[in-house]
């Protein structure tokens, strides 16, 4: 008997039996750890009552109008008796919500869905979805989306949800408008979240003709309060190529790469290093909104979403960073270049002798300065030495597993081959691809965590001249001379040296 005040019978049903109505969502790990009746009976193993898969399980049950009691806390092996014992086909059971949570419970679900995210490791965004048949949840684990939830919520939950999460970050102020029905939004949330977590940002996107996507991104807390380069794995040789472009008075440093390239973690990495070199210097940021909070003396940080009073984000993004310039900064960090008046600021703040670390959206070091000039930027100005001194161009690439990685010869590569992994293969006659069933030592074929691979250009008169002359294949010559490795050729030694999966490369890289 698993609790002699909440006998089991066997009329009664077992509801997270796998062909129970909770069964479909109930993972296995779940289901060692409750067991749910029809009759609101409930058991769950000791130790486990925070548990996010146990915390999802029971709020299901709630949604759909079980009067779920106090779970009766028991040890593993009931739980697995009960399983084991019971019958298991049951009927149905309506999937519509009994009735609309109010907001402290609201709250406790958004909690529980974060701990969940955080507690699986390399996730960096989660993905709701509503619509009007449905709501899942996804999660972004190093690069790749897969099911976080496996159950579908009911649309009512869902859009309840996505409404809640932007009313939390509504009443730290740090969200555009308040929740809008049928409105593109961000948003951000900095309090009362997990452990490990520092803050998260918000984008609300509507979506078809009647949903809504909210996608959460997660901002860990660092671990001893700075961005170390060298935990993000950059190697020696590359943080010693920082320090040869951070190490100056003035100038704009650009990180650049697509979303989800890990570009305001390597900002934030050359700021701490610059603050350990100088610490009495003066440093303001502005972003849009701020994803990773400093806590040092000398720097000011101005949130764009939380400062805005303008319908136009852009227009009050632009007044930050003019606000910014005139806070007597020694050194500025500016979250992103994004139109002709912020590549203007930009240039103006390294022309007056001031240091500019930010990021730019293009496809490697070679297209920024043409990027610049696209937003207004004279080829005289970026000439002048003060102005542009180096360039960080960046990706995010999964690592093959070294203990069940699978060889691959060049008559097994299916369909189009590019130039560069043939020369692979007429060089050392295979690669290495993943064993999409994974080891013990791996997440599906793929070491946990990705590895950033980088090119870094330090800019002298020669090459940025070339570059503002559109001469690009005469810059790129230059550069190789100089010792630059582009971001193909880099990846490229990887994949020969079984570090990287083509398949990987191809999928992040125009190779």
């Amino acid at each position: 008997m698993a609790s002699k005040d909440m006998p089991v019978t066997s009329e009664d049903v077992l509801l997270t039996a796998p062909a129970g109505p909770l069964g479909p969502h109930c993972s296995e790990v779940a289901r060692k750890l409750v067991a749910i009746f029809a009759s609101g009976r409930c058991f769950v193993a000791k130790g486990a009552e925070g548990h996010p898969e146990v915390v999802s399980v029971l709020s299901l049950a709630r949604m759909q109008g079980i009067d779920v009691g106090r779970p009766a806390v028991v040890d593993t092996g009931t739980i697995r008796g009960l399983y084991h014992h019971h019958p298991k086909q049951v009927p149905s059971l309506s999937t519509d919500i009994a009735e609309e949570l109010d907001d402290g419970q609201m709250r406790d679900h958004i909690y529980s869905l974060l701990a969940k995210a955080v507690e699986k490791r390399g996730v960096s965004d989660v993905f709701v979805r509503c619509d009007r048949e449905e709501g899942r949840v996804f999660a972004v684990i190093d690069g790749q989306m897969e099911p976080l939830i496996k159950m579908r919520w009911p649309p009512g939950y869902a859009k309840q949800f996505i409404r809640a999460t932007m009313a939390w970050a509504g009443v730290e102020g740090s969200s555009e408008r308040g929740y809008q029905e049928g409105a593109h939004q961000v948003g951000q949330i900095t309090q009362g979240l997990p452990p490990g977590l520092q803050s998260v940002r918000l984008q609300k996107l509507a979506v078809g003709f009647t949903g809504e996507t909210l996608i959460i991104r997660l901002m860990p807390t660092p671990a001893d309060g700075h961005i170390d380069l060298a935990a993000l794995k950059f190697t020696d040789k590359e943080i010693e190529q920082f320090d040869s472009m951070i190490f100056v008075a003035s100038g704009i440093v650009v990180v650049t790469g697509p979303t989800g390239a890990g570009k305001t973690t390597t900002l934030h990495g050359m700021l701490s290093r610059l603050l350990a070199m100088f610490p009495g210097d003066h440093w303001v940021t502005a972003e849009d909104p701020i994803e990773i909070r400093i806590r040092h003396d000398n720097v000011d940080q101005v949130d764009v979403v939380r400062t805005a009073t303008d319908d136009d984000v852009a227009q009050s993004y632009r007044k930050a960073l003019e606000a910014a310039l005139r806070s007597a900064p020694d050194r500025l960090l500016f979250g992103e270049i994004r139109s002709e008046d912020t590549a203007a600021i930009a240039v103006r703040a390294a022309l007056t002798g001031h240091q500019v670390l930010t990021t730019l959206h293009t496809d490697g070091c070679m297209q920024v300065v043409a990027r610049l000039m696209d937003l207004g930027v004279s080829g005289s100005m970026l000439r002048n030495q003060g102005v542009l001194r180096g360039i960080c161009s960046q990706r995010l690439l999964r690592q093959l597993c070294p203990h069940c990685r699978q060889p691959l010869e060049r008559g097994q590569w299916p369909g189009y081959c590019p130039v560069w992994l043939d020369e692979i293969f007429n060089k050392h006659r295979g690669v290495y691809v993943p064993n999409h069933g994974g080891c013990e030592y791996c997440r599906g074929g793929y070491v946990v965590g990705r590895k950033v691979v980088a090119e870094i250009m330090r800019l002298d008169a020669r090459l940025t001249d070339l570059l503002v002359e559109g001469r690009t294949a005469e810059a790129l010559d230059h550069w190789r001379g100089l010792g630059g490795v582009p971001l193909l050729d880099r990846t490229s030694q990887q994949v020969a040296a079984g570090v990287f999966d083509p398949y990987e490369v191809i999928r992040c890289l125009n190779s």
